[in-house]
């Protein structure tokens, strides 16, 4: 395993309670879903109360201590240049802004002695990682039958979206009105899900899985067809009904045949 370690420090003006939560519920699963490779990702809060200084000490400068594992030096290496990509690099720099004293901000490699990687992978882990490919399976199934009401069995109903239809969108009225606009405008359709990567983290997740969907004309099964070709990056929760996705991006590689089976551009897809 390869291991990075930061020292953070929070914005002055944000409280303790503030940095955790913009930490844990915004950055975090930020950089789950645009860096690549991340075996595991821990934030350890500082605690000040009984904290341990030797006389004349440095006092603690620094409110986290963050751990990220990669599986070797290759993962390593991708996950730095995705972070080193325009785009990337530009969107983890703004959203550091809102929390972090970014001038304060240190990070190394680690040579970590003693540890046991296998023994983060529990069964419990196994167990949430098959529910939420399970649940991407009968998403597909749910598109495919236009059972819009069942929609609820995958997705939070106050999850947020951006399909790439306009814009990030809210709420279980908007996402049914998304997949409605266009696939009740078609006939048969087959949506493919595969190559998934699940990363548990306690009672949050986050899924990519490539998606293949397919689209007939109505009521001309022999002919002309629409695919498009992309992949859902998804964020989970595991909530009182089980895990569902609270937000999820679709991003569109391919589309090949003719789009007005769909009703919409190239681009605009349900």
């Amino acid at each position: 395993m390869f291991k990075c370690i930061a020292l953070l420090r929070r914005r002055p003006d944000l409280s303790r309670e503030a940095f955790i939560d913009y930490y844990e519920r915004q950055h975090a699963p930020l950089i789950r879903r645009l860096l690549p490779g991340i075996v595991d990702y821990r934030r350890n809060y500082v605690e000040l109360e009984g904290a341990f200084l030797f006389p004349g000490a440095a006092p603690i400068d620094f409110d986290v201590i963050t751990e990220i594992w990669l599986a070797d030096r290759a993962a390593y290496d991708r996950f730095t240049a995705a972070a080193a990509q325009e785009d990337i690099a530009r969107q983890i720099a703004q959203d550091e802004e809102n929390f972090l004293d970014r001038a304060a901000t240190r990070m190394m490699v680690v040579d970590e002695k003693g540890a046991d990687m296998a023994k983060a992978i529990t069964p419990q882990a196994l167990l949430d990682e098959r529910e939420i490919m399970r649940g991407l399976s009968r998403f597909a199934r749910i598109l495919d039958n236009k059972q819009w009401d069942r929609l609820s069995d995958v997705f939070a109903d106050d999850l947020s979206f951006d399909y790439g239809t306009g814009g990030d969108q809210r709420g279980m009225a908007a996402l049914t009105t998304n997949m409605r606009r266009f696939l009740d405008r078609c006939g048969g359709t087959q949506h493919l899900i595969g190559s998934i990567l699940v990363d548990v983290e306690g009672d949050r997740a986050t899924s990519r899985s490539y998606v293949q969907a397919r689209h007939q004309r109505m009521d001309d099964p022999a002919g002309p067809i629409f695919d498009s070709n992309g992949e859902y990056v998804d964020q989970w929760e595991r909530r009182a009904e089980g895990w569902r996705i609270v937000r999820r991006d679709a991003i569109w590689a391919a589309h090949t045949g003719d789009p007005m089976i769909l009703h919409a551009e190239p681009g605009n897809l349900g």
